[in-house]
């Protein structure tokens, strides 16, 4: 009689993290990085014996693959119970593969755009409202009315110079600073991952260095 079992269930699963060396786009990132992190999801097994037992995949497809940048990663584990989550690039379900990530203009882009058709939109006003004042100071005499669409068209033009377009600029700005944040998180932790491995390699170094001595002495 063996003493080995092996116990499913469908409550049972793996999950694992992995960096992958490879450039690729990214779900809420501006930047295409070229190191990343992929997690996956598996249904295990679990084998017991009287000793020890063990876990591994139940089926070598994961119920889900996924990849992140180094900085949601990051941001995923330091930012627990803080809104819905961090934006993922979804990779397979059930073995089907997810559509390519879709070309869609950054952020900088999006607000460029945006001003550049407020512009428009505050040049046909203008010269709409242009059009009316004429038509006012044409008359001899101004009425209550006329003096007070007058005032209107004035302030819709403060208005707009003071506060609407400073507005679009803030946001660009706002934009800017956001992707030189992403780009310096990045780069600050590719650098850490990096400092890790080598310190990973100098410490296998000096154990390997140190079994020589023994086996010498």
């Amino acid at each position: 009689m063996s003493e080995r079992e092996e116990i499913k269930h469908e409550s049972y699963g793996l999950i694992g993290f992995s960096r992958i060396n490879g450039s690729a786009r990214f779900y809420g990132s501006e930047l295409q990085q070229d190191n990343y992190i992929e997690m996956k999801v598996y249904h295990s097994v679990v084998d017991r014996e009287l000793s020890r037992e063990w876990y591994h995949v139940d089926e070598h497809i994961p119920i889900i693959r996924l990849r992140m940048t180094s900085g949601q990663f990051a941001e995923m584990i330091t930012s627990m119970n803080r809104g819905m989550g961090v934006p993922c690039t979804l990779e397979s379900i059930q073995g089907k593969q997810i559509e390519k990530l879709p070309e869609i203009e950054n952020r900088k882009e999006f607000v460029h755009r945006k001003f550049l058709d407020r512009m428009k939109e505050f040049a046909k006003t203008i010269r709409d409202k242009q059009t009316k004042v004429k038509e006012i100071v044409k008359k001899k005499t101004l009425s209550k009315e006329d003096v007070r669409e007058l005032i209107l068209h004035l302030e819709y033009l403060t208005q707009e110079i003071s506060d609407n377009i400073p507005f679009f600029a803030k946001c660009f700005q706002e934009t800017m600073d956001e992707v030189v944040y992403e780009a310096k998180l990045e780069v600050e932790n590719a650098i850490q991952h990096k400092l890790t491995v080598l310190g990973m390699e100098k410490l296998e170094e000096i154990k390997t260095e140190h079994k020589q001595l023994k086996r010498t002495k």
